[in-house]
């Protein structure tokens, strides 16, 4: 029991001695402080030099808001002409597929009012070349669409990033 007091005491007085080292190097670092010039003088070339910097930076900056701004909004304009232009391609789709379904319940009524199965087969081929003619004239359609808004959308891509490298350029 002894000896951890005296482990104790030896370890007290450690962190005294440390404690008032410390604080007599605190006073010493303030007192040092007080002997600091109360303003500072910058010369003015110095204050001339940090304002038009500043300034600079100012006007970079309000030019990069302005890059990033227009380039949003490009993209947004390309993004909604895309939208468009796959709900067109979606809405041709939708149309091809109701007027196929068309052609196949007129052809069923057609053929079954056929009086011979000669007429009924004849009637039936004239169906299959109707409406292979009229899927290849959709397909080439849709297709044509689709190459339209491809090339449309490159082109106003390429643009946008012409114009938005531009800026960084000048800048």
């Amino acid at each position: 029991m002894a000896h951890w007091r005296m482990e104790n005491d030896m370890f007290d007085a450690t962190m005294k001695t440390a404690a008032e080292a410390t604080l007599t190097q605190m006073k010493q670092a303030f007192q040092g402080f007080a002997t600091v010039p109360v303003q500072f003088h910058v010369a003015p070339a110095v204050e001339e030099f940090a304002a038009r910097g500043a300034q600079t930076a100012k006007a970079h900056l309000a030019d990069a808001d302005a890059a990033a701004r227009k380039a949003a909004a490009s993209a947004e304009a390309l993004s909604v002409s895309l939208a468009g232009a796959h709900a067109d391609l979606t809405r041709a789709a939708v149309e091809s597929a109701v007027a196929n379904a068309t052609m196949a319940i007129d052809a069923v009524q057609h053929v079954l009012a056929a009086s011979t199965l000669q007429e009924a087969l004849q009637r039936q081929g004239d169906f299959l070349k109707a409406f292979g003619e009229a899927n290849l004239t959709r397909a080439q359609d849709g297709l044509a669409r689709a190459r339209d808004v491809a090339t449309d959308s490159v082109k106003a891509m390429q643009a946008e990033a012409a114009t938005f490298t531009a800026g960084f350029k000048a800048a």
